[in-house]
């Protein structure tokens, strides 16, 4: 619990106000990998000291567990995301955009309505006192709606995590991170990661890219790499320059997690990344008008569900044997899983209808509600197995903005709307989830979790308890400690506010999301023939890859590449290309041996980026402001 608090603080003050390092951003949270550091090393030194270890490896690993998920409640994807909804149309609301109309549709129970509630909200009040009279119901009511849906995403983790961890064996990279820190040498035989020497070449390298990086920013004379180099201002002529904004990042943790990652996905990312590239200059070359083509992040759309399905269809007989232990018809042994089928199955259905339930409440359509939660979590699963398989360390390989807009382009504004902007302003009050915050990537840490406890020799089910009591906590510290805060110094000024104007990142998220209803009301929206397009044709590849790879194993390109490319390849191609070309030369000179004796190095890179760029420079930059070096770990 203490460093549960000591967390929550810690993101306060570098996150929201200080705004120096996301740490809730990066996979794990910077927080929770702090907190596992020092638990480890703790227990080195009272071992050396006593004899006697403090904590056993399952011991820490609840613990990290408990820690990774409170401390992102309070982060920048949940809580963070989270409130500017509630309030942001009423503060907005002006003759022209007509918001104030437009957001009274919403029930009363839903956020504050007060002006002046809502007003200091934002500006900030002398006192920094919260008006809890009107905020109380709001939360208690929203905190339900968090556990429900931590809950219902617990029992969907609960009934592939046999399917995915003991049948189909995948690595989990994440895992492994955790597993090698925690591995107790007197039991195992081998040396732990901290142990070994390799880990500390690769953390050294790290060490040196971010003081080159921080003494560049202090004298601009020091030559330093920076976090990325904008490529795309080499093509400045038509058609080349329709690969418009490219950017090559510079991220240490991409490159060391991407080690782990199978090489077939390492190679289908930047390729399908460079052919997406090369389909803007041919289309353009063929006087291809149309704003965004050839539409990345539409095809990641169509592919997160082209995946999302067939992973379903693959699981099918593993689900028939869940299904049918939930109905007491024999089936699937379910013994020493998190939770007994029945309870997963039945319970998962039960939040799943409730979270539909809350959305109609609210004043969605029912068979919106029902789509845009499947929706969701059928993106969750794919997000799931990618973290699963590739391990990428990014919560945003998932084309979140662009989710928000997909049943309008399918569908068009009118069809999800109930007359008055009801339906579509009900609907952007759900935003929260897909644009700007990422708390259904979140839960993905309670799958990590199941695998982490089967690495430490402990029972999955122990991961229950601490997982949703984590959720609630972590919502019991962060509510009042971000609602204090933003009324103590004033949203508008607070992540990173005090660079932007409009407020922080996740107001300037939420004011997207509100503005873009305004317009949608005022002006319904058709569908959008070549987005649609698109989604097919993501959806199309994704399955001729998924067919491809099932008949042909050793076929070179990975529809998991596909889907990272079209949903984040900006971030990732650079990165994934020099993890590719350094993962092939070892294995061919030094085949399985090599490669795993490097694995520490590559490791060490990434602790080393976490450690250095996140744990100390977010710490030491919150007494330095005037450094103007933020990382942002996504």
């Amino acid at each position: 619990m203490a460093l549960t608090v000591g967390c929550a603080y810690w993101v306060r003050h570098a996150e929201f106000l200080v705004f120096t390092c996301e740490f809730t951003m990066a996979v794990p949270p910077l927080t929770a990998f702090a907190c596992l550091v020092l638990l480890v090393v703790l227990r080195r030194l009272a071992r050396a000291a006593a004899g006697v270890g403090l904590l056993t490896d399952a011991e820490i690993a609840v613990v990290y567990l408990f820690v990774t998920v409170a401390t992102l409640m309070a982060g920048v994807g949940v809580m963070q995301a989270f409130l500017p909804y509630l309030t942001l149309p009423f503060y907005l609301a002006d003759a022209e955009n007509e918001l104030g109309q437009i957001a009274g549709t919403l029930p009363s129970w839903l956020g504050p309505r007060d002006p002046e509630v809502i007003r200091t909200y934002y500006e900030g009040v002398e006192s920094g006192g919260v008006p809890w009279r009107a905020w109380i119901g709001p939360l208690l009511i929203w905190g339900s709606f968090f556990l429900v849906f931590w809950w219902t995403a617990l029992c969907l983790w609960a009934v592939f995590r046999k399917q995915w961890v003991d049948r189909e064996r995948l690595t989990f990279p994440i895992v492994s991170i955790a597993s090698l820190l925690l591995r107790d040498e007197r039991r195992t035989g081998s040396k732990g990661l901290l142990a070994n020497p390799l880990t500390w070449v690769g953390f050294s390298l790290s060490l040196g890219y971010h003081v080159l990086n921080i003494a560049h920013v202090v004298n601009p004379g020091v030559a330093a790499p920076g976090i990325s180099t904008d490529v795309g201002l080499l093509f400045t002529e038509r058609p080349l320059n329709a690969i418009g904004w490219l950017q090559i990042f510079h991220r240490p943790e991409l490159i060391g997690l991407g080690y782990l990652v199978p090489l077939d996905i390492l190679l289908s990312t930047w390729v399908f990344w460079v052919l997406q590239l090369v389909a803007a200059v041919l289309g353009a070359s063929a006087g291809v008008q149309k704003p965004g083509f050839p539409f990345f992040l539409e095809q990641g759309l169509g592919a997160y569900v082209g995946v999302g399905l067939f992973i379903l269809y693959t699981a099918r007989g593993h689900l028939k044997g869940v299904l049918r232990r939930a109905c007491a018809l024999g089936g699937a042994d379910d013994t020493d899983e998190p939770l007994r089928y029945p309870v997963a199955v039945w319970g998962g259905l039960a939040g799943f209808l409730s979270l539909a339930g809350f959305a109609m409440a609210v004043g969605v359509k029912w068979w919106v509600a029902l789509g845009f939660f499947a929706m969701i979590f059928l993106f969750l699963l794919t997000y799931g197995r990618i973290r699963a398989e590739s391990g990428v360390p990014s919560v945003w390989v998932l084309p979140h903005s662009e989710l928000k807009f997909m049943p309008v382009w399918l569908l068009g504004s009118a069809a999800l709307d109930r007359g008055s902007g009801r339906g579509l302003t009900a609907l952007t009050s759900f935003f929260w989830l897909v644009h700007g915050g990422f708390y259904s990537q979140s839960t993905v840490f309670q799958l990590e979790g199941f695998k982490l406890a089967h690495e430490v020799g402990l029972k999955p089910r122990k991961m229950v308890t601490p997982g949703l009591l984590a959720v609630a906590i972590g919502l019991a510290i962060a509510f009042p400690l971000f609602l204090s805060t933003n009324y103590e110094y004033g949203s508008n000024v607070l992540g990173g506010g005090h660079r932007w104007l409009g407020g922080g990142v996740r107001v300037l998220f939420a004011t997207d999301s509100w503005t873009e209803l305004s317009r949608y009301v005022q002006n319904p929206a058709s569908p959008d023939p070549a987005r649609r397009a698109a989604m097919a044709v993501g959806l199309i590849v994704s399955a001729g890859l998924l067919i491809t790879k099932s008949a042909l194993l050793r076929a070179p390109l990975n529809p998991i590449g596909y889907v990272l490319a079209t949903a984040n390849g900006v971030q990732l191609w650079w990165s994934f290309l020099l993890a590719w070309i350094a993962k092939s030369a070892i294995l061919k000179v030094g085949g399985v041996g090599l490669y795993r004796r490097l694995v520490p190095c590559f490791l060490g890179i990434a602790l080393g980026h976490f450690f250095i760029g996140g744990v100390v420079w977010g710490t030491l930059a919150m007494f330095f402001p005037e450094i103007d070096y933020t990382i942002w770990f996504a």
